[in-house]
């Protein structure tokens, strides 16, 4: 695995999978923190998964919350993230039954790795795709363009953003579901791994390259 994440028990064979983590940045400020395991890569991109019960942290105006991935109360759901090379997106897999989007896209800017922490500024814009009607939506439009003319969201940015929603449409729009389809079949083979859910997360969270 070209980013990392497994190794090997000694004096065995069985592999050990090595929990990652993911810094959401907002602005002006706030963000998220969670751990994922990357469980596997192909020409989409890297795959994380988050189990079910893994731990969320919040942070805005210096006060700091948790709750479980997923869900604001509860055990939280199981998903896989993907994180696509040089894509000005991250997308979430949901359990079919229990997410209301099968698949999330938060517009960003290119996930960037240092030191075992993925990190991403937010763009505001997502693109949503229902559980059971398979309706597309491009969400939160009024807020990128309020962050557009308040500059927070430079012009070269909101052409990326902009193209990488275009994208992420068409890919989920697809007749034939191939997207759709891998991103569900490797949420299945993540949940066939057994993993503990993260539930320790670093005090510090480690620089972003964003």
């Amino acid at each position: 695995m070209r980013w990392g994440g497994e190794t090997t028990r000694p004096g065995t064979s069985s592999v050990v999978v090595t929990p990652v983590y993911i810094r959401k940045q907002k602005r002006p400020e706030g963000s998220g923190f969670w751990g994922a395991y990357p469980t596997a890569e192909d020409e989409f991109g890297l795959w994380l998964f988050t189990p079910r019960g893994s731990l969320y942290r919040g942070e805005s105006r210096g006060t700091i919350g948790y709750c479980n991935v997923g869900s604001p109360t509860g055990p939280g759901i199981p998903v896989i993230h993907l994180v696509p090379p040089s894509a000005w997106w991250i997308a979430t897999f949901g359990p079919p039954g229990e997410a209301k989007w099968s698949v999330t896209f938060d517009i960003s800017t290119p996930p960037r790795l240092f030191d075992r922490v993925w990190s991403y500024d937010d763009l505001e814009l997502d693109v949503l795709q229902h559980g059971q009607s398979g309706e597309v939506r491009i969400d939160d439009q009024d807020e990128f363009e309020h962050a557009i003319d308040v500059g927070l969201i430079h012009e070269d940015e909101a052409a990326g953003a902009r193209a990488a929603a275009a994208s992420a449409v068409e890919l989920v729009s697809d007749r034939n579901g191939v997207f759709a389809q891998v991103g569900h079949r490797r949420l299945a083979g993540a949940l066939d791994l057994g993993l503990e859910p993260i539930t320790k997360l670093p005090d510090v969270e480690l620089k972003s390259t964003t």
